[in-house]
């Protein structure tokens, strides 16, 4: 075994104490027993605009959370909580000079190696970032609702427009579509533009290096099939700019493709102050996902006319798209899967992030006990072998989304049906125990195994599960409401959120059961639930593809569904396969 000799461990912790003391990224803040602040390092000073001249020693500002705050505690929650308590919060950061920003805070007691209270210790981070990338998943979702209601592509893509402008802020939005026939693109919809926008376009494919109504930006756009930018002031279309709008002179245009296999539909472009330049061009991904849904719905409109056209000759082109159909199914699965890890970003993200704080903090408690000379061998083994585990926890999950996300092939093999349940688990499980809610797994030892695939069938358990947790919360809303009336129904007063799975084998078949005790299915709904498109939740919380996509997946392994509801009393879902034994 070697050791360390107490001079190389004191320069390890003076080169910590300077990392986390210079670290920007996160502001971190710790103080005494009476509320002072002791450590303010540079990230604090960034973010809350104070210095760490102007706070050290002293009570942290008052209005560093505004309204939040109680009697100068930064903090703002009860001084008599459990010893290395951690606790997570989402509020606004006031800055010196009065802007807000908002902030993810994740707080603990500071304790010594005796267990002895020192203070608190405060992680603060800026989530603009965050909360912009979760703006734009819930532009996805909106605009992958949209496509399957309006019933024209004019009437799609205004509506697309107005819901872009609306969720993102932005003032100005405007689609360009190619025309086949004139081979130029035109505006086909605009927010922020005046009447004349209209008769604005680009032809690039006649006299490409001399054509004096194009624009370079939306060129390279155009001939490299990437997302470009450029300044407002080099772009034509400042000409048709709404008079009433003020945009920041440096405004600039970004310029998304609308890909349709490889060729170009057209051309998404948002006009963004140049502040913001950076995080839509980083954003590429959430961009390019936001793309591919308008340019589904653009080829969806277009397909659709398509069949009207071709109505007399049906029974031909259902054989012409026969083997286009297989392959858009399998892309529809796909997407659904994507969406599902869409819905579920923030869950994942916070089981990332509560690792990452646990590593922070341990690091936090070996500074604070070597500075105090309490660092022991022992206590600096523990400590170490505690953030081994938590970078383990992270590398688990990550590893089990990408094995989740991947394309499924279409080969079937032999699968045990536990163990696709039990792996939605690993990517959920931690969240619904943070959301109070009791998971009762009886699962049958020794089972038969079945024929499929079971990261598709790990696809159609995690939306069961899903939809299960979803029915929950809404049920708690309503156990919540009863109970403020003066005689509530008795189940009400013992109720809790609780969901039950179990395989087992019978008959030559396997079963697995999800089930619940929310407020169940509405039986004049009950046989529409797996139809596409349908469902109950609000806008913006589901695509009604979930159970869709799972009763198909179900019948391609030659499995069969069925659904048990009561009202107040909760529903069952009942999957069984036949067994490769029989």
């Amino acid at each position: 075994m070697k050791y360390h000799s107490f001079e190389s461990i004191e320069k390890s912790a003076e080169l910590l104490d300077s990392i986390l003391e210079g670290s920007t990224e996160y502001a971190i803040i710790a103080t005494d027993l009476d509320d002072r602040i002791v450590l303010w390092n540079k990230g604090a000073e960034l973010l809350y605009g104070y210095s760490a001249d102007e706070v050290i020693g002293d009570y942290s500002p008052i209005d560093l959370h505004g309204k939040n705050m109680i009697k100068n505690n930064i903090l703002f929650f009860k001084r008599n909580v459990e010893e290395n308590s951690i606790f997570d919060f989402q509020v606004n950061a006031v800055r010196k000079d009065g802007s807000t920003v908002p902030v993810s805070i994740t707080a603990t007691p500071r304790v010594n190696s005796k267990g002895e209270e020192l203070g608190f210790l405060i992680i603060t981070r800026d989530i603009t970032k965050a909360k912009m990338q979760e703006r734009f998943r819930d532009s996805i979702t909106e605009i992958a609702h949209l496509i399957n209601l309006f019933k024209n592509l004019d009437e799609m893509c205004n509506e697309i427009i107005k819901l872009i402008s609306t969720f993102l802020d932005i003032k100005v939005v405007f689609l360009c579509i190619f025309d086949e026939y004139n081979k130029s693109f035109k505006v086909t919809s605009h927010i922020g533009l005046n009447e004349m926008a209209s008769s604005h376009g680009c032809s690039f494919l006649n006299d490409l290096h001399t054509n004096s109504s194009r624009c370079n930006s939306c060129f390279e756009t155009f001939s490299q099939y990437v997302i470009t930018s450029s300044s407002i002031e080099n772009h034509k279309i400042r000409h048709y700019i709404n008079p009433d709008l003020t945009l920041p002179c440096n405004s600039v245009v970004i310029n998304i493709p609308l890909l349709s296999d490889m060729s170009l539909l057209g051309i998404l472009h948002v006009i963004v102050p140049a502040s913001q330049k950076s995080m839509y061009l980083e954003d590429t991904q959430i961009l390019s996902l936001i793309s591919n849904e308008i340019s589904a719905g653009i080829q969806r409109k277009r397909l659709e006319q398509e069949n009207q056209l071709y109505s007399e000759n049906l029974e031909a082109m259902v054989q012409d798209r026969t083997e286009q159909l297989r392959q858009k199914d399998a892309q529809l699965v796909q997407s659904g899967k994507l969406a599902t890890l869409g819905e579920m970003a923030t869950g994942i993200a916070h089981e990332i992030n509560q690792p990452l704080g646990s590593i922070s903090l341990m690091t936090q408690g070996l500074l604070m006990a070597h500075k105090r000379e309490k660092l022991t061998m022992d206590i600096l083994e523990l400590k170490l072998n505690s953030i081994l585990e938590q970078i383990h926890r992270i590398d688990k999950i990550i590893n089990h989304l990408r094995t989740f996300g991947r394309q499924s092939s279409e080969t079937k093999e032999e699968v045990n049906i536990n163990k696709p349940l039990l792996d939605v688990f690993e990517l959920i499980g931690q969240q619904l125990k943070n959301h109070n809610t009791t998971i009762d797994i009886h699962l049958e030892n020794h089972l038969p195994p079945i024929l499929a695939d079971s990261n598709r069938l790990e696809q159609v358990f995690l939306n069961l599960i899903s939809n299960a947790r979803d029915a929950l919360e809404e049920q708690e809303t309503k156990v919540h409401n009863l109970l403020q009336d003066q005689a509530p129904p008795e189940w009400a007063k013992n109720w809790f959120k609780q969901i039950y799975v179990s395989t087992y084998s019978k008959n030559g078949r396997v079963f697995a059961s999800i089930k619940d005790n929310a407020g169940g299915i509405p039986h004049e709904v009950l046989n529409k639930i797996f139809e596409p498109f349908f469902t109950t939740k609000e806008v913006g919380k589901g695509t009604g593809l979930g159970l869709s996509i799972s009763y198909g997946i179900i019948k391609e392994f030659n499995g069969e569904i069925t659904v048990e509801t009561e009202k107040d009393k909760g529903t069952e879902f009942i999957l069984s396969f036949p067994s490769m034994l029989n």
